[in-house]
């Protein structure tokens, strides 16, 4: 048994009766795949799962609660697993280590999903509610969440944290595409990559995880796209000093606007030019748009650059780093 496609085409699957849905639920489609695939009728998942046969039809239409749609999952032999999901006692706080691990706030996922602030930390405190609460905070997340059979998530999943490697976050090629039109040519180091043949950004040398960007030098024009968790400041920190001390020429990062963190005031304002982007970008295949919004940041550049990025990206908001660098003393640390 593998990885239930949501869109196989099954002309059996939707009832007479009116859904009551606004849209197609994957999870669902997935949980009713599952079942026709291990030959089970209804009658028999919903007598496993301890619930009624219309439960089940709402689990399988992406209405009802979360935990019927699980305990039915299970009765079927399938489980949900999703992309770089940490460990945890259910699924609410495992999303809730990924949204942590991404850096996004409660607060920013709870106005990119459409639910309240209560909801989201109901959700994930145990009180999962409803699945189309589970559906809305994967998705928001890029959780990818899926049914598989049962003990293969971590095997199929278990492949990466969220970073600038992975495959899901990687660089949005069109915006790639306007740093080197920006530039004239492409890098010379990319400190956060997966290896040059997995990694599309155009470099002349590439750092990945076994080699510690971090603790190399970095030399000529760098670009980082970084992984967004609680050590992203280190990475600003990094092409800062890496500029500062005049080893790198010009460093250019493809940040979450976090203008609010303490990495944001330490080692960007005033010190690097920012362009603020419009709207969310859509990273990786161009299918997960980020629950955050993005910012350029550039240290190092200089007039002729920071002109020539303007030009690029020319629809977005450009807030130039204060003349010679100054501004207020350093915030403490993260």
């Amino acid at each position: 048994m593998g990885l239930w496609n949501f869109d196989q085409n099954d002309s059996n699957s939707r009832p007479v009766l009116a859904q009551k849905d606004s849209g197609p639920s994957r999870l669902g489609r997935a949980l009713s795949l599952a079942r026709r695939a291990a030959d089970l009728t209804q009658s028999e998942v919903s007598t496993r799962a301890a619930c009624s046969v219309r439960g089940l039809w709402l689990a399988e239409h992406g209405q009802g609660s979360a935990p019927l749609f699980l305990a039915a999952a299970k009765a079927v032999g399938v489980e949900v697993a999703g992309r770089a999901l940490p460990p945890g006692p259910d699924l609410g706080a495992r999303l809730q280590g990924l949204r942590v691990r991404m850096g996004v706030s409660r607060r920013e996922l709870a106005a990119t999903t459409g639910l309240s602030r209560t909801t989201v930390a109901a959700f994930e405190g145990g009180r999962l509610g409803h699945l189309s609460v589970l559906e809305r905070i994967g998705d928001a997340l890029n959780a990818g969440l899926t049914l598989v059979p049962k003990g293969q998530g971590a095997a199929f999943y278990g492949s990466t944290a969220l970073s600038s490697g992975w495959d899901a976050w990687a660089s949005p090629q069109e915006f790639l595409d306007r740093l080197y039109e920006a530039l004239g040519a492409p890098v010379d180091l990319d400190p956060c990559s997966p290896g040059r043949t997995r990694c599309r950004v155009l470099a002349a040398a590439h750092y990945t995880e076994d080699d510690d960007g971090l603790r190399l030098p970095w030399r000529g024009r760098v670009y980082m796209n970084p992984p967004y968790g609680r050590d992203i400041g280190r990475w600003t920190a990094k092409a800062r000093a890496e500029v500062e001390a005049g080893r790198a020429l010009v460093v250019i990062g493809l940040l979450p606007a976090r203008t609010d963190t303490q990495w944001w005031h330490r080692d960007i304002a005033g010190r690097a030019h920012a362009c603020l982007l419009k709207g969310r970008l859509a990273f990786g295949d161009g299918t997960r748009v980020a629950p955050f919004p993005s910012a350029l940041v550039a240290w190092g550049a200089d007039e002729e650059l920071r002109a020539r990025l303007t030009r690029a990206f020319a629809e977005h908001w450009h807030v130039p780093a204060s003349p010679g660098g100054d501004r207020e003393p350093d915030l403490a640390a993260d």
